[in-house]
């Protein structure tokens, strides 16, 4: 750049008729030496181009010092800049006498324009020959956010880049009814060449916020936050292949700012791109894959008509990475999906409250005043107790009762999981670490998180596992098989077993240090023989329950049936009782279990002939084949399953099969 300072010698300041001659001396030496020149006062931030508006608004006075410029510090910049410096301190004609009525008329018409201007509802920008902004009002300035002296004398490509008056300068043509997108809003703006003399001597804009107009500002915002707030990569491109809009995840992906590409012409950014192609061809194209700046795009082009007028094209891109993840967000949603169905279909959810528990018995209040106390903590519980009393039941009302009744209740039957998949079941594994793990898994741990997971038959997990479990435990993190990285989890953990653990430890099969970890609050179930005066209650409860599930009248059982169940010593405990008086249910006739429906070794005696098997005393017996034959025909004829028929018979539904067929029965 290069500046020389003078001092103004005009009696009245430089006014219209002296501005005038000013830019007439300036536009001649910009045909001679190619230079742009600029003026400013010395306390003034910014120089600006030099215009008779320029000129009056600055209200330069006698005697004060201003500055003449020019971008380029060459010879003929310098040239340019001296001439016309000498030409404003000697070439023009001082006049001592004051202003004349014609200067007077022409600045104070010139002021005039200039506040109408100011103040009318509309941006108004005026451009010179060589696309430098000569005057912006400050409807244009506040809609671009800046200030008069940060714009005059700038490119208007600079300033706005989706501008299109450098085109009408090309064409010397008018646009009405345009729309373009200036700092992310929508405006409606005519444009035209300004001529004088039949040459062409610049250009103008006149624009406005068309939020502003016919109510709209309203959907105008909704609509840019529909945009901003996308997670697809949005690019407008309009009617003259100009990049007029792109969105933050736009600018985000591509690492690059709007106002490096806003205005851009699409050939000069992206010639031989999808975009391109759509706007040549005037068809869409869907799901096209590619790579750019090393990221994999997928992306969908559609050209846009407005009244059978081609307006442009818009493409709509996404990450693949993040379509990536989230097809492994849903797997996961699908595989919590799938486990909490299975868990509903095995179980009826429980309310929570420990008075579903059925029983009065002083040890079993004993236990459920403990669980009611543990359900108020996050400790780590253990439940002890034979199989079949219940301590999945406990485990269930601890969790329904507690702060996380809301959150996953997961459940893990340590006995049934083979040793090799015991990593992968409880912390999950991710795609790839191993053969057949061809999608992310994630484990029960994960699907517990914030929840509670009960691991039924602790005393069967494998030792190796035991360490993995004292870790999360400890620290409350993991890592999935083939994972790389570490998981934080907050789970409240339940352990059962009805194993001697503390036999286990002396063996060496189970970690001391673990068997402390869980062993804060211990839990001891009582089998059901030590709580004798609870089965009438049990009896009543299943019956109801199995009623409705096998769809049966309504029934009850005798005083003597009771007698023989209180005698029996359960070694299979709530579960045993159940599974019998199903039985029962199945083999009464009437409305009332008697004795003969339950299980020879309950009443441990021989039942007498009921009509299945006919013959009298003196008769022949058949071989003892015939009569299994005959009994299995009917229960099969009965219950129509392996499985039905042989709880019926009090045998395995393997049995049963194997029966049918010795025997060719073919139901």
């Amino acid at each position: 750049m290069f500046k020389n300072c003078i001092i103004v010698n005009c009696k009245n300041g430089i006014h219209t008729r002296i501005a005038a001659m000013i830019v007439h001396k300036s536009s001649e030496l910009k045909d001679k030496y190619n230079i742009n020149l600029y003026i400013k006062k010395i306390d003034a931030t910014e120089p600006m181009a030099i215009s008779i508006l320029a000129l009056i608004s600055q209200r330069i006075q006698n005697g004060e010092m201003i500055q003449i410029s020019c971008k380029e510090d060459t010879n003929l910049g310098q040239k340019a800049v001296l001439e016309l410096c000498d030409f404003i301190t000697a070439g023009i004609d001082l006049d001592d006498t004051p202003i004349s009525n014609l200067d007077d008329i022409i600045e104070q018409n010139t002021i005039a324009k200039e506040q109408i201007l100011e103040n009318i509802p509309l941006g108004i920008i005026v451009i010179d020959t060589h696309s430098y902004i000569i005057s912006m009002n400050q409807y244009a300035l506040n809609l671009i956010e800046k200030k008069s002296e940060e714009v005059l004398g700038k490119s208007v490509s600079d300033i706005i880049p989706t501008s299109e008056l450098p085109f009408i300068l090309s064409s010397k043509e008018k646009q009405l009814g345009k729309t373009q997108h200036i700092n992310n809003k929508i405006v409606l703006v005519n444009r035209s060449p300004i001529i004088s003399n039949g040459e062409l001597i610049g250009a103008i804009g006149v624009f406005q916020d068309i939020s502003e107009v016919l109510g709209m500002k309203e959907l105008n915002e909704k609509f840019k936050k529909i945009l901003e707030a996308s997670h697809d990569l949005i690019c407008f491109v309009d009617e003259h292949r100009k990049i007029s809009y792109v969105n933050p995840p736009y600018e985000t992906i591509f690492n690059l700012k709007s106002s490096d590409i806003l205005g851009k012409d699409l050939i000069d950014i992206s010639p031989n791109g999808y975009r391109m192609k759509v706007f040549n061809t005037k068809n869409p194209m869907e799901n096209q894959l590619y790579s750019k700046n090393d990221v994999d795009i997928i992306s969908t082009v559609e050209p846009i008509f407005i009244d059978n007028y081609f307006k442009g094209v818009i493409s709509i891109s996404k990450s693949v990475n993040e379509i990536k993840d989230m097809a492994n967000k849903l797997e996961k949603s699908e595989e919590e999906l799938n486990y909490y169905k299975s868990e509903l279909k095995r179980h009826t959810m429980l309310s929570g409250n420990f008075n579903n528990i059925i029983g009065n018995s002083r040890v079993l209040k004993d236990a459920l005043i403990i669980a009611d106390k543990a359900s108020a903590t996050t400790s780590t519980v253990l439940i002890r107790g034979e199989s079949g009393t219940g301590k999945e039941l406990v485990a269930k009302a601890i969790h329904n009762n507690s702060s996380r009744k809301d959150k996953p209740f997961v459940r893990i039957n340590c006995a049934a999981i083979p040793e090799n998949l015991f990593e992968s079941e409880l912390f999950g594994y991710e795609k790839g670490a191993f053969t057949g793990a061809l999608k992310n898994k994630p484990g029960k741990f994960s699907i517990a998180n914030d929840g509670t997971i009960f691991l039924d038959e602790i005393g069967d997990m494998p030792k190796p596992m035991q360490v993995k479990l004292l870790r999360v435990i400890q620290e409350k993190e993991f890592e999935s098989v083939g994972g790389l990285f570490t998981h934080k989890v907050d789970v409240r953990i339940i352990a059962a077993t009805n194993r001697n653990l503390e036999e286990m430890i002396k063996t060496g099969d189970f970690r001391e240090d673990l068997y402390y970890r869980l062993n804060v609050i211990t839990i001891p179930l009582p089998p059901l023989r030590k709580r004798i005066e609870d089965i009438n209650l049990l009896v009543e409860h299943f019956i109801k329950k199995l009623t409705l599930k096998l769809n049966k009248p309504m029934y009850s059982i005798d005083s003597e049936s009771l007698q023989y169940l209180q005698n029996y010593h359960w070694p299979g405990n709530i579960r045993e009782l159940e599974n019998i008086i199903e039985r029962a249910i199945n083999m009464c006739d009437k409305n009332i279990i008697t004795a003969k429906d339950l299980p020879m070794y309950i009443t441990n005696i021989t039942p007498e002939n009921m009509g299945l098997i006919n013959f009298k005393e003196n008769d022949d017996l058949m071989k003892l084949e015939d009569y299994e034959k005959e009994i299995i025909i009917l229960a099969m004829k009965k219950y129509k399953s392996y499985n039905k028929a042989g709880k019926a018979l009090g045998i395995t539904h393997r049995t049963v099969a194997l029966k049918c067929k010795k025997y060719n029965i073919e139901i």
